[in-house]
Parts: structure tokens; C-alpha cells; sequence
């Protein structure tokens, strides 16, 4: 169980041990740091026993009395550091500390300088690995079965001063595995300060500010019989100043050392001699190079010399530091070397040691010291997987062809997030195992079709940039066709507006796509064929909604794999009728939702609901939706009706005039037209046109022509003058328009025809709107019937117009065809 008392001011040490013993655990851990607790007496820790690990630092404690830890059998962590106790005094006994101690710290309990200063003695602690404490000067660290010893500055209120180290400072240190002497004031070392620390692993040197690089060629030298592995060697510079050259001479012992992992940030490095980078040791596997000063030079040719570097860091690389917060540094430079080693006698400066150093490794290079110009393209590292450069003030438009070389190299992660590189549209190849790459707050504008070409690649990270115009493009939208590997794409902060359909199609591998803090309103693309979407992010855009297909999709992703996940704050969801099914389906799928709790939902009176008034209003949305789609669907339905049969009535009724209408309109825009005559009143190629039913063909043979068709009157006969080839209606018009009169032979069988009618109507309205005052339409009654037996345009115009009814009487008889005779010639 662990107990966090850490500044509470208001509790005694004895009753946070009461509480503790009244729980009964086995082991317990106790944060009481920051509480003032003054001096520390055996009663305080009662009921304590049975802690494993005691913070008690920053409590103003001077005294500790002898018996305070009696009973104490398990614990292993001890901090009393950042008190009032004179540990450095020579009066301070140690011996009332538990020997089960492993770990103790110490540091910060002295407040004022001393002049005589003496450690304390440990000789009971035989458990005692790990040791933090003050660093000073001229005093022999006699801890000779500790493993971890920190002296460091960089601890708050802590104090080192340990300026000068020689070869006796850390001699009797043998079992020292970690060393952190960091902030401590150091101007120099000598050659053989290490070299007794056979078991040295990590030794941290950085923030000392007057140490300079020239004494890297010293720190090594002792490390060459060390196991070291970390080596941090990280702002030995002041942070302003001019730029520094690392030279041959500084790297001369480094090829023989054992480390792994080297940092030399903050150091001001601007250029590295030539051949230099043949020294580094073949057991370095990372360099962190952060906040330094690097330029061009023929060093960067030499690269593939470290190969075995795995991991290269270089952030922040050309930074701009503010002068306001370093004006405690020191003025000058303490970055001579020291007397005892000498460039001279370095015996691994020579060109033939260097050279054959070189021939050793296929991808490493060396230049003799009079070569001029170099046509060989730049190596990497073989080995290196992870290369880091971020904001670094790169101002570049990658829009070249390179090659990296060697091409079976081993790179998965490339960092260059945070410089300016507005255009990627170059192609960058062999990269055969890249699998992230980070290219946000980079200002990108455009990337290539092509530019994009790893297949490879599992997550590219693109936030930050000003990619919205060329996704808004068509032409230019589908930049991620060539990534089938794709897992994870970031496209957050890019203004984004449109996204095209087929933006994503390639992507059938993509799990998580991050589209959050753009200006998307209408989010439809195409994803049917992203089947392995599970983490979908549009925060904070303007969608009001989801496509159907966008949801069933997820959720059929869902089934194949595990649970999808979908961000939609900071939207404008629509909460309305229109949207009901996206907002059932939200409703219950919120378990998907991220932050479901602070989803906006904006009602079409522009009220605004937050996510528990969402879920306590859907259903009233639900039943006022019902009766107003109700109420719409009657009214739509009942007005649809009441239009088709207002419009039904109105063109049943004028069914022939808008046949006749269609009809001389085809005729005039389509067809001939007679040209004027204007010597006669009408020309027309017949006097009459005929119409009758089959059934009195006898009549109209026997009786009608012989005694009306003569050699001044011509007459239209269907059967007889009708052109074959044309549509019975077109022959109708043709007849009625080209004929004087029409004369309707009306009989039973005449209406019981859908042709004879026909022919009634047509020349109904042409005598109604084409012949003016002049009546056309001749009616012969052959027949006697009733006005009911007729349709009600024949009775209206039989009313309003004189007929001619046949009679087979004699006297009536020839009444009958002078009277028709007259009709037919009379103009």
C-alpha cells in the first residue's frame, strides 16, 4: 500500500503511522515529504515497522534520535535529503540508519559552505547500493560496495563542487556501476580519473558548463577499461558563444570504448573534422545530438562509418535560445585541454591507423588530407532505424530525386516534424522497411502523386500543415494511393473543407485516421472498402451529420474486429427531424462515442443541448417527428390528388382541343405550308371531306357520289384518297385542313367509332379556330337517334348549328341533296 501525505501541513508523522499500523498491510510505502515535521523522535514512527520505502524530505529535520529506526527489518528506501542535518560536518553518526537500507538520499542537508568537510561513514550499511548525497572537493569517496553514486547539482537545493577530478577522486569507488557527477562545477579530469572503474556503466558529466569538449580525448581514455555503455556528455559549453569543430584528437580513445549510447546535446557543435567519424567505437548504437549548431561539410559523407548506430537524434538542431534566461551562465570558456595527454601523443591520429580503420567496413570512407572535391553519393548508417530531426529550423522544398543509400538499409522511423518543407513533391526512394514517418507543423502545401511511395509504411503523421487546398483539388487529391500499409494516418490542422470520395480508397489496411481541428461540413467519403477502420477522429469540425453508409460500415468493422471508436466533439450535430436516424444510431452506439459526455447537438431554433439533454429529449423528438411527417404525408397526398384531378378535368375536357393544337402545331413547325394566294379568297384541293362510317359505305357509293362528286365538285373519300404510308391521323388532319367542308355522314355505327369521332372533333375544331366566321362542319343526320346516344360536344354543336337530315321520301328526297349540293358549293 502506498500512503501520499506529500504536503499536507496539517498531519503528525505519528498519526499517519497510527493509521498505517490499524490496516494491517504487509508493506507500505510513505510519501511525508513537505510538512514541516521539525525534528524526528523514536516515538514518531510507531506503528510504522513495516515500511519498505520512507520520504521525509524537505521537513526541516535536524535531529534524529538513535533509536528512531529500531525494529525497522524491511526497509530498503530511505530519503532524509533537503533537511537541516549536519551530514557533512563530521559529527553526524550514521549508525542509527536500518541495515536493510538499499537505497539513501541525502543530498541538500546542508545549507551554509564548509571549509572541512567530512563524509560520513557507511561501514554498517551492507546493503547499501545507491547513494545520492553533495559532491565536494578534496574529500576521498571511500564507498567501496556502492553501485550508484549521484553527487549531482541538478537536484533542487542540492550542492556539488567537485572541480578538479584526478586519478585518486573515485579510486576506491570498484564496484561503481553508475556515476552522476552532472552540475557539479567540473574544469577538468585527468586521463586516468575512470580507469580503476572496471565496472562502470553510466557515467553522466552534462551541465558542466566549463568542461568543454577538449576533454572528451581524457574522459575516454580512463573509459577504455571501464564496461561504460552511457555516456552523457550533454552541455559542457556555455549555451552562447561561437561554434565548435570536433576533431580527431578529441575522438582518439573513443574507437576503444564500449558504449552504446552517447549523448553530446547543447554542446554548440558546428562542424566535425574529416576522418573524425572513423574513431566511433562499433558498439554505438545511439547519439543524441539535440540543440547544436550543425553545418555542411565533407564529415556527413563519413556517416556510414558509425555503422551500427541505430538511433540518431538530432532536435532542435540551429535553435534560437533567449539571451533573458541564461544571464547566470558563466562569461568564459573553460575548454583547454588538459596537460597530461596531448594531441601528439595520441597514437590513433596517424592517416595509416585511420585508413585501415576505415577498410574495415565497406560503407566507411577515407579522405586523404589534400582531397578537394568528392563525387560520391551520401551513406547512412547500415544499421540505422531510427533517424530524429525535428524542428530544427530546416527551411527546404523536397522536391529533388534522392537515393538513400545503401539501399537495403534498415530505416522504420524518420522524424523531420516542425521545420519548414512547404513542398514534398520530389521522390525519395529505398526506404525498404520505413514504417512511421512524421511530417506535421512542417507548413507542407503539396505533396506528390508519387511522393508517397513506401509500401511499407504503417503510420504517417501529417498534423499541422496546409494541405486543405490540394485535398479540395480532384486533380490533385489522391496523394495516399501508393500506401496499402497504412495503419494510421493524422491529417488534424490542415484546413481541410472537402474530402473527396476516393481520397481514402487505396487505404484498405487503415485502422486509425485522425481528421480533428479542420472545417469539414459534409463528410462523405468513400469507405466501403476500409474495412479495418476502427478509430475514426473529426473533433472539432462542422459535420452535422453521418452518412448511412458510414454507419453501417463501422459497425461492420466492429463484428470483424474489435470495437470502433469515433470522436465527433466540438461539431455541430443537427438536431432535427431530417437527422432522426444518425441520432438514434448515436443514441445507441454512445458507448463508441469518445467523450460522448461533451458532444453539442444544435436544434433548427439554434438552441444548443449538451449530451445529457440529448439523451433525456431523443424520444419527445421521436413522437413530434411521427405527427408532423403524418400530418405532411396527408396533406402532400391530399394535395397531389386534388391537382391530378383538377388537371385530369381540365385536359379531359379539352382533350380535343389540345389535340388539335398539338397537331397544327407539329403541322406548322414541321411540316409544309401552302404559300399565300392572295388573287383568291383560299385555295383548297377539296370541295368536301367525307366522313362516315364502314358500315354505310353503300350509301355513300351508291347514292352520295353519284349524285354530289361531279366534274366541279371534288370530294375526299378515306378509303379512296388517303395516302398509304401515313398515320390515320396524320391523313384525317391532312383531309379536313385541305377540304372546304367536312361533311359527317352521323349515323349509330358512325358513333361507335373511335376513328369517326375522331374525325368529328378534328373538324370541329378547325371550323372552331381556323376558319373564322366561316362554319365547315356539315352534319348529315342519316339516321334517326337520341341526343343521349351522343356525346355532349356532338349535342352542343348540333344545337348550335343547323343540320341536314336524309329522308327517303321522294319529294323530301330530292329536297335533301339540292340542299347539300348548295351546302358543299356555297363558300
Amino acid at each position: 500500500m502506498t500512503m501520499d501525505c506529500e504536503g499536507r501541513g496539517d498531519l503528525r508523522l505519528s498519526e499517519m503511522c497510527f493509521d498505517i499500523s490499524s490496516k494491517g498491510y504487509a508493506s507500505v510505502v510513505l510519501r511525508a515529504g513537505r510538512n514541516n515535521l521539525g525534528n524526528l523522535k523514536a516515538l514518531d514512527l510507531k506503528g510504522c515497522e513495516k515500511l519498505t520505502e520512507l520520504y521525509l524530505n524537505f521537513n526541516q529535520i535536524s535531529t534524529i534520535e538513535q533509536d528512531t529506526f529500531h525494529n525497522f527489518y524491511q526497509l530498503f528506501t530511505l530519503d532524509i535529503s533537503r533537511n537541516l542535518l549536519p551530514v557533512y560536518s563530521g559529527n553526524w553518526n550514521a549508525s542509527f540508519l536500518p541495515n536493510t537500507l538499499k537505497t539513501l538520499k541525502l543530498h541538500g542537508c546542508q545549507n551554509i559552505f564548509l571549509l572541512n568537510v567530512s563524509l560520513p561513514d557507511f561501514v554498517d550499511q551492507k546493503n547499501l547500493s545507491s547513494l545520492t548525497m553533495d559532491g565536494y572537493s578534496n574529500v576521498s569517496f571511500n564507498f567501496s560496495k556502492i553501485t550508484h553514486v549521484s553527487f549531482s547539482g541538478l537536484n533542487f537545493q542540492s550542492y556539488c563542487n567537485l572541480s578538479r577530478i584526478d586519478n585518486n577522486t573515485f579510486s576506491h569507488l570498484r564496484s561503481l556501476q553508475v556515476l552522476n557527477i552532472s552540475a557539479c562545477g567540473i574544469i577538468s579530469i585527468t586521463a586516468r580519473a575512470f580507469e580503476h572503474l572496471h565496472s562502470l556503466e553510466v557515467l553522466d558529466l552534462s551541465y558542466t558548463r566549463q568542461l568543454g569538449m577538449k576533454a572528451f580525448a581524457n574522459i575516454t581514455y580512463g573509459l577504455q577499461f571501464s564496461s561504460i555503455s552511457f555516456l552523457n556528455e550533454s552541455f559542457v559549453l556555455n549555451t552562447f558563444g561561437i561554434g565548435i569543430k570536433v576533431t580527431v584528437s578529441d575522438l582518439c580513445y573513443f574507437w576503444n570504448t564500449t558504449v552504446k549510447d552517447l549523448d553530446i546535446s547543447g554542446n554548440r557543435i558546428e562542424i566535425i573534422e574529416t576522418n573524425a567519424l572513423i574513431l566511433v567505437p562499433q558498439s554505438l548504437k545511439t547519439i543524441r545530438m539535440d540543440l547544436n549548431k550543425f553545418t555542411f561539410g565533407p564529415y556527413l559523407l563519413q556517416l556510414g562509418c558509425m555503422k551500427n548506430v541505430q538511433t540518431m537524434v538530432g532536435s532542435f538542431l540551429n535553435n534560437a535560445f533567449n539571451p533573458i534566461i541564461y544571464t547566470a551562465e558563466q562569461i568564459k570558456d573553460f575548454h583547454t585541454h588538459t596537460t597530461d595527454i596531448g594531441e601528439i601523443s595520441c597514437p590513433y591520429c596517424n592517416g595509416s591507423f585511420l585508413k585501415e580503420m576505415a577498410n574495415s567496413s565497406k560503407e566507411c570512407l577515407y579522405f586523404e588530407p589534400d582531397f578537394q572535391n568528392v563525387y560520391i553519393d551520401p551513406q547512412i548508417p547500415v544499421s540505422l532505424e531510427n533517424l530524429i530531426f525535428n524542428d530544427c529550423n530546416f527551411i527546404y522544398d523536397l522536391d529533388i530525386e534522392f537515393d538513400f543509400n545503401p539501399t537495403d538499409n534498415s530505416i522504420r522511423f524518420m522524424d523531420f516534424s516542425g521545420n519548414v518543407l512547404q513542398s514534398f513533391t520530389g521522390s525519395y526512394r529505398h526506404l525498404p522497411r520505413i514504417e512511421i514517418l512524421n511530417m506535421s507543423r512542417c507548413s507542407i502545401r503539396t505533396i506528390g502523386v508519387y511522393s508517397l511511395n513506401y509500401t511499407t509504411l504503417k503510420v504517417l503523421r501529417l498534423s499541422h500543415n496546409e494541405l486543405g487546398s490540394q485535398l479540395a483539388d480532384p486533380n490533385r487529391s489522391n496523394i495516399f494511393g501508393m500506401l496499402p500499409s497504412l495503419q494510421d494516418l493524422d491529417l488534424s490542422t490542415n484546413g481541410i473543407t472537402i474530402l473527396f470520395t476516393s481520397t481514402f480508397e487505396a487505404l484498405v489496411n487503415l485502422v486509425h485516421l485522425d481528421l480533428s481541428n479542420n472545417d469539414i461540413e459534409l463528410f462523405e467519403i468513400k469507405i466501403n472498402m476500409l474495412y479495418n477502420l476502427l478509430s475514426l477522429n473529426v473533433s472539432v469540425n462542422s459535420i452535422h451529420t453521418l452518412s448511412t453508409d458510414i454507419q453501417h460500415q463501422l459497425e461492420s468493422n466492429e463484428k470483424m474486429n474489435t470495437t470502433f471508436l469515433l470522436d465527433l466533439q466540438n461539431n455541430s450535430l443537427t438536431y432535427d427531424c431530417n437527422n432522426q436516424e444518425f441520432l438514434n444510431w448515436l443514441l445507441k452506439r454512445k458507448h463508441n462515442m469518445f467523450g460522448f459526455e461533451n458532444y453539442k447537438f444544435v436544434t433548427s431554433d439554434n438552441k444548443v443541448l449538451n449530451a445529457k439533454e440529448f439523451c433525456d429529449d431523443i424520444g419527445n423528438l421521436a413522437s413530434r417527428c411521427k405527427s408532423y411527417t403524418a400530418v405532411i404525408v396527408i396533406c402532400c397526398i391530399a394535395l397531389a390528388t386534388f391537382i391530378s384531378l383538377v388537371t385530369g378535368g381540365v385536359i379531359y375536357k379539352n382533350r380535343w382541343e389540345l389535340r388539335y393544337i398539338m397537331y397544327m402545331s407539329k403541322k406548322r413547325y414541321f411540316g409544309y405550308r401552302r404559300l399565300p394566294d392572295y388573287t383568291v379568297i383560299e385555295n383548297y384541293k377539296y370541295d368536301a371531306c367525307i366522313s362516315y362510317s364502314e358500315d354505310n359505305i353503300r350509301f355513300i357509293r351508291d347514292e352520295f357520289l353519284p349524285r354530289v362528286e361531279t366534274e366541279h365538285v371534288s370530294l375526299c373519300i378515306h378509303q379512296r384518297d388517303f395516302l398509304a404510308g401515313n398515320a390515320i391521323s396524320d391523313n384525317i388532319i391532312q383531309a379536313i385542313d385541305s377540304s372546304r367542308k367536312t361533311v359527317v355522314i352521323l349515323s349509330n355505327s358512325f358513333l361507335k367509332s373511335k376513328w369517326c369521332m375522331y374525325e368529328f372533333n378534328m373538324a370541329r375544331m378547325e371550323s372552331i379556330y381556323s376558319r373564322e366566321d366561316d362554319v365547315s362542319l356539315v352534319i348529315v343526320m342519316l339516321e334517326q337517334m337520341s341526343h343521349s346516344a351522343m356525346p355532349l360536344e356532338m349535342v352542343r354543336w348540333i344545337q348550335d348549328n343547323n343540320f341536314i337530315e336524309y329522308t327517303a321520301d321522294q319529294e323530301g328526297n330530292v329536297l335533301f341533296w339540292d340542299k347539300l349540293n348548295s351546302v358543299i358549293r356555297s363558300i
